[in-house]
């Protein structure tokens, strides 16, 4: 943990313009050699910070500390664009504020503290996706004066003795106005840095996923082998739910079609527990005569260990290299104590990424399908070996080669993931009323998750949760589109319920 040494610093430029040639550590205790470079560009109540710095061991983290930040603002809480309305987070000396991009919380680094009368807002704008964290808290130290830390880090394949960090900004408005214009320049910002595209005009998106306005959640089988609908009990629920709603706005997803969910991952066929491939494709032929279109699901990232043995050389490595990264290892079994047979995989690694390319492909092929889910897309890390975005990137386009019409969805989303995944299940919940829904609505759409329970005692079928209250799909929000889960005694015990609850999420109109 280097810090500048205070005698080594020079200011040039009116102080714009800082040079430290020596480095402390230790709490200045220490002296090392070392070099960092900051240029700093003022203008219209903004400030601009690039740092850059030299050393003769690997550097990980450039950290910026803003101190004396006005308390008016700060004091208000902070909020960022998918906050709820009104939603703030106030930090004391016991609890801090930590804001994590690209995931789990922090889906675009642009953060706001204030109102519009006194408001600070800060920014990191950044071409490629690398973390970003922004803490903030009321140290001993600091006499009790709020300190707000911005912390880049380095793409870990990248480290080396020189860092070179992106634009941190920091604005001061003093009204809502300015705090809007802000925020839409940092969308202009990541818009040209992804390639983000309109939802209504992207080419990723087929016409028909633009009608639809409800998704079904046709549970297959579980990891433990229980059956939640076979095949041809899915053909039957899209024969009665068609009957009251209309098929052009219903999308079918299948998870668990493989066979044991999560169990089978990462090789995909009709599971034969469900009726295979015959019953696969009763089932999608009941989909073409009511005019609903199929998504099943598959893995992105999941391995089982047992079925899959070249496991190691994808898996997910700590920044240093030091260990695999386990992610999600959910109780199945119920005795209490995770599974430590599923891993999660990279598919920026060539091996694995063709893999998975080859399996989704040929279920594509082999049975016509009109899209296709892709499971945890926006877990993120900072893999020292390969470039988890950059192998989502090549996945999706040699997908979209091969299959130009094909609708790509994912689980969850931040500001790049917008640019490859027009459609995203949301783990925010479809009811959230972001403080600027345009981060998400203006490229994309999000999903009810698979998560949510079924209509009855709240089953969310294949899923790990077990029980989950079902979100009314009357309460879903623009640009959110509401599913509804269908178990294994949706059909016969709650068949009113079921019906009630599509008729109600096609009368809601926000998925827009």
């Amino acid at each position: 943990l280097y810090g500048l040494n205070p005698e080594q610093v020079h200011l040039t430029d009116d102080g714009l313009c800082l040079t430290c040639e020596g480095m402390s550590w230790a709490g200045q205790q220490q002296r090392a050699a070392g070099r960092v470079e900051v240029r700093i560009t003022r203008g219209n109540n903004t400030w601009i910070w690039q740092v850059q710095a030299w050393h003769s061991e690997p550097l990980k983290v450039v950290k910026l500390m803003l101190w004396g930040l006005p308390d008016t603002a700060l004091s208000q809480g902070w909020w960022q664009a998918t906050s709820p309305v009104e939603k703030t987070f106030i930090p004391t000396r016991t609890t801090p504020i930590l804001f994590r991009y690209p995931w789990p919380e922090w889906l675009t680094p642009w953060v706001c503290a204030g109102n519009s009368a006194s408001a600070v807002c800060i920014s990191i704008r950044d071409a490629a996706v690398r973390a970003k964290r922004l803490y903030t808290h009321q140290p001993p130290y600091a006499d009790s004066r709020y300190v707000v830390e911005l912390v880049f880090e380095e793409d870990a394949a990248r480290w080396g003795g020189h860092i070179a960090s992106p634009e941190m900004r920091l604005r001061m408005c003093s009204s809502a106005g300015e705090v809007d214009a802000d925020f839409e320049e940092h969308l202009a910002f990541i818009e040209q840095a992804y390639r983000l595209q309109p939802w209504q005009t992207r080419p990723d998106v087929p016409d028909w996923m633009r009608n639809i306005r409800l998704v079904l959640n046709l549970h297959g089988q579980h990891w433990t082998g229980y059956v939640f609908n076979t095949f041809d009990h899915m053909a039957e629920a899209l024969r009665l739910i068609t009957q009251h709603v209309p098929s052009q706005h219903v999308l079918a997803y299948i998870p668990g079609f493989e066979g044991r969910y999560y169990y089978a991952y990462p090789y995909y066929r009709p599971g034969a527990a469900m009726g295979g491939d015959a019953g696969f494709r009763r089932l999608l032929a009941a989909a073409q005569e009511v005019g609903v279109h199929v998504m099943p699901m598959f893995g992105i990232h999941g391995a089982n260990t047992q079925v899959y043995s070249d496991w190691e050389h994808s898996a997910f490595r700590s920044r240093t290299n030091s260990y695999v990264k386990l992610v999600n290892f959910p109780d199945w079994d119920t005795d209490r104590f995770g599974e430590d047979d599923q891993v999660f995989l990279n598919p920026g690694e060539p091996v694995f990424r063709q893999h998975l390319l080859e399996q989704v492909s040929a279920i594509v092929r082999d049975y016509d399908l009109s899209g296709v889910f892709l499971d945890t897309s926006a877990c993120w890390f900072n893999d020292p070996n390969y470039n988890l975005y950059e192998g989502y990137r090549l996945l999706l386009g040699e997908l979209r080669q091969r299959h130009p019409d094909l609708l790509i969805a994912g689980e969850g989303w931040y500001d790049a993931l917008l640019g490859l995944f027009p459609v995203n299940q949301s783990w925010l919940g479809i009811d959230r009323k972001y403080r600027f829904p345009q981060i998400l609505t203006r490229y994309a759409r999000a999903l009810g998750h698979l998560k949510d329970g079924a209509p009855g005692p709240a089953s969310s079928g294949v899923h790990e949760r077990g029980y989950n209250n079902h979100l009314d799909p009357r309460a879903a929000t623009f640009g959110h589109i509401p599913s509804i889960g269908i178990v294994d005694d949706t059909l016969e015990r709650y068949r009113d319920d079921l019906i009630r609850a599509c008729q109600e999420a096609l009368a809601t109109g926000n998925s827009g």
